[in-house]
């Protein structure tokens, strides 16, 4: 059996009960529909790889992740900019009224076990596993969450989830990965032509300084020079590697460049996020964002958007610096208090206990690296 027909087959199957799960972890049908849509691209990119009698715990578990991450852009993308107004999302009133007092009051952690829990019907275990927590952490959260189910799947709208398209964009999506491993590849083998070219040169770059006789291959090189020789760090504080990816290094994930690093100084640890793309065309306004004390700047003739975030649940704080460069890019800077992440490119866990009173940069060390010259996409 061919992919796309296995892959057709399973979204037949199993998309309207994963479109219910997601509309209990969202609350609302329309943003339900876009998570289970991702979740399913995602799978279909992954599919040669998944086993099949493990597809619907693989399902589940990208599912929750797709949904929990797509909640935390709260903390670090919370910009909507559309053309028009949207319409309504379809909903009934009694019960939308409900999940939204029920689920929206819980944290993203604790909203994925009780969905788990109570709608999958998973044991402690399956969900402690899918999460990546301790069974005593989702025994506690469960407890919490239970009282606020009640009467959640009412009138639902019908499905506009199509096998057709999702193959189609996981096609697209595929081809994508497919092209970016094949350019990877062909990077390596020109860096190692060139790293052999420049040890052969009696030309040496020293100290910080990258030698004219040696080219740099790589745009995320280049950019991770750029931002460890800008001294954007204060005084006492160290940057430390996140999971697999190096402290203030540049990576390439899905068409945006990151650099992250967990933060530590004398009061804790904090994190840092940076994220460089193609700007959409449309610059941000205040009244667009939800922040506190946001300020629009010009510095060097870039226009820096910056403000702090606050959440309702622990009262924790976030600085958050948008700007958009003269050549298209669009740089995207959080520093918060977690110091904690998670996901694949990493992103801020905002879940996670606050580790420090404040986050370790404010709002001017974001703007003097939004401004670096030189960082562009």
């Amino acid at each position: 059996m061919d992919r796309d027909r296995e892959f057709g087959e399973f979204v037949d199957a199993r998309a309207l009960v994963m479109r219910r799960t997601a509309y209990l972890l969202c609350g609302d049908w329309h943003r339900a529909e876009d998570i289970v849509q991702t979740a399913l691209i995602k799978m279909y990119v992954a599919w040669s790889r998944v086993r099949k009698d493990s597809v619907d715990a693989y399902a589940r578990k990208v599912l929750v992740r797709t949904a929990i991450d797509e909640t935390r852009r709260g903390f670090f993308q919370r910009e909507r900019i559309v053309d028009a107004v949207p319409e309504s999302a379809v909903t009934d009133a009694a019960s939308d009224l409900d999940l939204r007092r029920a689920l929206g009051a819980l944290p993203p952690g604790q909203r994925a076990v009780v969905v788990l829990r109570y709608w999958e019907d998973l044991s402690i275990t399956e969900t402690a596993r899918i999460l990546g927590r301790t069974e005593g952490t989702v025994k506690s959260q469960a407890a919490k969450g239970l009282a606020a189910l009640r009467d959640l799947l009412e009138n639902e709208p019908v499905s506009r989830i199509y096998a057709s398209e999702v193959i189609r964009k996981g096609r697209t999506q595929l081809v994508r990965r497919r092209t970016a491993i094949a350019g990877a590849m062909a990077i390596v083998v020109l860096a190692g032509f060139g790293t052999t070219a420049y040890l052969a040169s009696p030309q040496k770059a020293t100290g910080n300084q990258v030698s004219e006789a040696a080219p740099v291959l790589d745009q995320n090189i280049r950019l991770t020079q750029i931002l460890r020789n800008a001294n954007v760090l204060p005084e006492g504080v160290t940057a430390e590697d996140v999971g697999e990816a190096k402290a203030l290094t540049f990576y390439s994930k899905d068409g945006t460049r990151y650099a992250v690093a967990r933060l530590t100084d004398a009061l804790g640890s904090g994190g840092l996020t940076i994220t460089l793309s193609r700007a959409a065309g449309q610059e941000h306004s205040c009244d667009q964002v939800h922040g506190n004390d946001c300020r629009v700047e010009y510095v060097n003739g870039i226009r820096v958007l910056t403000y702090f975030d606050r959440s309702e649940s622990d009262g924790a704080t976030a600085w958050v610096a948008s700007a958009t460069r003269p050549d298209g890019t669009a740089v995207l800077i959080q520093s918060d208090p977690f110091g904690v992440f998670r996901g694949d490119p990493y992103r801020p866990d905002t879940s996670a206990p606050v580790n420090r009173p404040a986050p370790v940069l404010g709002r001017d060390a974001l703007i003097k690296i939004a401004t670096l010259p030189g960082l562009t996409f």
